[in-house]
């Protein structure tokens, strides 16, 4: 069957906070005798695999971004006012005399920063707290750091996340003219989560996490991005507590505001699997019951709904 959704309804945002503890395999007794999954579950599922792994790959990218642009423009121990607004400092160890005031990351380069709500760049995500870096390749256009997030929180426009845990983070540059893409490999076995969006408070943990994001700035005002790989997220939320290992199936694709518009993920949940696919304003979910390969409902969700209604 298909049905189209045009805005979550409270009732329905209500049921799925029951029917996802019992997709996932909790809840209540029910669970043992009925783990298929719903269309409110498939909606709710859906709507923050598109949203909840961009965000955190823009959070983590953008603490090295923001590191950039305070070792650019501050000196070593002294108060850096941020292009942005805010502030921050910064020590640094390792490389030479020379590499360490060029202002640029160098490879054998080792920091400590601390950000008060510190912008790298009009515009851009609000940084604060502490984190370290260790610079492990660098050449012309391309960046390769190891981060340690120790409770550094990212403003988003969307979402607020706090991080905490060690991060391996690959940075290419290309230039042409205005345009500028960048594309950050993000790889790390851990990393924990708070996440604020709407009002709520939800705690996650990524694990097993690979993603590349490729986003285009033109003339330093955001084109759009793409997302690509795949975590295991664990979620426990006000409503609901859910798991499930989220792969993209090539390339995804989000507008300048951070909406998705088109590509495609498997969602594997503990009893099931989920496609989802979107194109064309809409999101289609088809739903395997027991993962044995048989399609047992397919609902489809307008794309404005299924990511205004993500936690």
């Amino acid at each position: 069957m298909s049905k189209l959704v045009n805005q979550p309804s409270m009732n329905a945002l209500a049921l799925a906070a029951l029917t996802l503890l019992t997709a996932c395999g909790g809840g209540g007794s029910d669970s043992a005798t009925d783990t298929s999954t719903s269309m409110e579950t498939a909606q709710s599922v859906s709507a923050n695999t598109v949203a909840l792994p961009e965000d955190s790959a823009v959070a983590m990218s953008t603490t090295m971004s923001t590191a950039q642009a305070v070792v650019a423009g501050g000196q070593v121990g002294a108060t850096y006012n941020c292009v942005g607004g805010g502030t921050a400092t910064f020590a640094a160890t390792g490389g030479t005399v020379a590499s360490l005031l060029n202002g640029q990351l160098d490879a054998g380069e080792n920091y400590v920063l601390q950000f008060n709500a510190c912008r790298g760049s009009a515009g851009a995500a609000t940084v604060n707290g502490s984190m370290s870096l260790a610079v492990t390749a660098a050449s012309a256009g391309t960046l390769t750091v190891d981060t340690r997030t120790q409770g550094i929180t990212v403003t988003l426009p969307q979402r607020t996340l706090t991080l905490n845990g060690n991060s391996t983070l690959s940075q290419t540059v290309v230039t042409s003219g205005s345009t500028v893409v960048t594309t950050v490999h993000w790889t790390s076995p851990q990393i924990a989560l708070t996440s604020v969006r709407n009002g709520v408070t939800g705690t996650l943990t990524l694990s097993s996490i690979d993603v590349t994001r490729s986003f285009t700035t033109n003339g330093g005002v955001l084109a759009g991005s793409t997302h690509s790989g795949g975590l295991t997220l664990a979620a426990t939320l006000p409503a609901n507590v859910w798991s499930a290992d989220l792969a993209t199936q090539g390339t995804v694709s989000y507008d300048a505001n951070g909406v998705p518009t088109q590509g495609s993920w498997t969602i594997t949940l503990p009893n099931n699997r989920l496609g989802l696919q979107l194109g064309a304003g809409t999101a289609t979910v088809t739903v395997d019951n027991g993962s044995d390969g048989t399609i047992d409902h397919t609902y489809t969700f307008l794309i404005a709904s299924l990511n205004s209604s993500a936690a």
